[in-house]
């Protein structure tokens, strides 16, 4: 064999090596920053590079996913979107209704509302326009443009994994939907996520919200506070929230990445900067688009303030996991039992309906408003498991699965049944 041959046969036997899977593989890891001889100049620019390309990608899946809308009046458009999003608002397909003025509403609304905006945007597009104005709503191209990003960003990605709570916020904001709401995140810059352990720090606060001088997290749940809050109802407040999502799978990664925030407050709500005008002396529940959930630290139960009667952190939490977890999973299954199992327990007397409630001006308590508490209160009467804590027969975790199994079923399918001292 002459030398050329020879030339020729090794240079084909080195490819074909090179290219065997095996090498192929080393190949992978080297371009996926295996290799350890890649500068990190080198791998920063490969992955600028990658990341460019998942752009692309993106851009061009979401540009086909609307190709076929169909063009309409800008106006005609937004008008519709919000009409849509009203409608969506009131469905009542899990709620409890007792007349068109007084319902509890439930449902995976954010599902709802995501679905409603996809199939709406699949059929219909707006014609060329600069800046569209109706009733008090104003929408320019350029925040069309970031809704949209928003809505394709939800739908490249089927778990959220923050999207879907960006893409509520983001409609209302564009179409003004709760603007007179003065919690709504769209107002507020969201807190850093810090991995803190059993240790109150100084706030990271963003502009704004320099009130919060305190700062501790847990279970997926940003805890803040005020300089007059004393660190043990921090460390209260982190220690129920860390027991409460201890067993759902998944539960802390959906509640980190919406960004969910207890807010402890003394006196009512409205001493936070975020809820000025509001006289909620207990607390309230953070929704998916909401700043942040509340609860009054005077109420905890610690050291030094042993006060039976029930936990706000504890009560608002479980209808926050409701609006936000929930919503987001599509949990079908809880939305279909809960207003019944609730229905039941109160027609039979067995839950107590002798309490009073906070309500807006003009609102007269009704079983609608029973119904809606009935979640919150019997699962905090289940995690305290105490006695004078909350009133018979929920206040106990045995009386509860003794007298309302269905309703036991439903809570340790989310929430541990491990022993935990509440409150020593």
């Amino acid at each position: 064999m002459n030398v050329m041959k020879r030339i020729v046969l090794f240079t084909i036997i080195f490819v074909l090596f090179a290219c065997s899977p095996g090498n192929l593989n080393e190949i992978e890891l080297s371009n996926n920053l295996k290799d350890t001889n890649i500068s990190e100049e080198v791998a920063s620019e490969e992955q600028e590079d990658e990341n460019d390309s998942k752009s692309n990608i993106k851009l061009e899946t979401c540009d086909s996913l609307f190709e076929n809308s169909k063009e309409i009046d800008a106006r005609e458009f937004f008008l519709d979107l919000r009409n849509n999003l009203e409608e969506t608002n009131r469905i009542d397909k899990y709620s409890y209704v007792l007349d068109e003025k007084n319902i509890a509403r439930n449902g995976p609304f954010s599902t709802w509302i995501y679905e409603m905006l996809l199939e709406y945007s699949k059929k219909f597009k707006p014609s060329k326009f600069n800046k569209i104005k109706f009733d008090e709503v104003e929408v320019t191209l350029d925040s069309y443009l970031e809704y949209k990003n928003k809505l394709c960003d939800t739908y490249q990605n089927q778990k959220f994994n923050g999207t879907l709570r960006h893409l509520m916020i983001d409609i209302d904001d564009l179409l003004n939907h709760r603007n007179d709401w003065p919690g709504h995140a769209s107002k507020w810059e969201p807190f850093p996520y810090i991995e803190t352990g059993p240790n109150v720090i100084n706030s990271p606060s963003p502009n704004g919200l320099e009130f919060y001088t305190k700062y501790i997290t847990g279970g997926g749940v940003i805890i803040v506070s005020g300089p007059e809050i004393d660190d043990e109802a921090l460390l209260q407040a982190r220690k129920s929230s860390v027991y409460m999502t201890s067993t759902m799978p998944g539960i802390r990664e959906i509640l980190k990445d919406n960004q969910v925030r207890i807010s402890l407050f003394t006196s009512i709500a409205g001493s936070l900067p975020e809820f000025k005008g509001e006289d909620e002396p207990g607390g309230f529940a953070m929704g998916m688009t909401d700043a942040s959930m509340t609860a009054n630290a005077t109420w905890l139960c610690r050291p030094g303030n042993y006060d039976p009667g029930g936990d706000p952190v504890i009560h608002e939490l479980v209808h926050t996991i409701n609006h936000v977890v929930f919503e987001q999973i599509n949990e079908t299954y809880f939305y279909k039992k809960i207003y019944k199992i609730a229905e039941n327990s109160i027609n039979k007397g067995m839950f107590d309906t002798g309490y009073t409630q906070n309500l807006e001006e003009g609102q007269s308590q009704n079983i609608t408003h029973f119904i809606g508490e009935f979640w919150a209160m019997t699962v905090e009467g289940y995690m305290m498991d105490k006695d004078d804590f909350k009133n018979p027969p929920y206040d106990r975790r045995e009386s509860i699965k003794k007298i309302d199994p269905e309703l036991y079923e439903l809570i340790t399918k989310y929430f541990p049944v491990d022993k935990w001292d509440y409150c020593e």
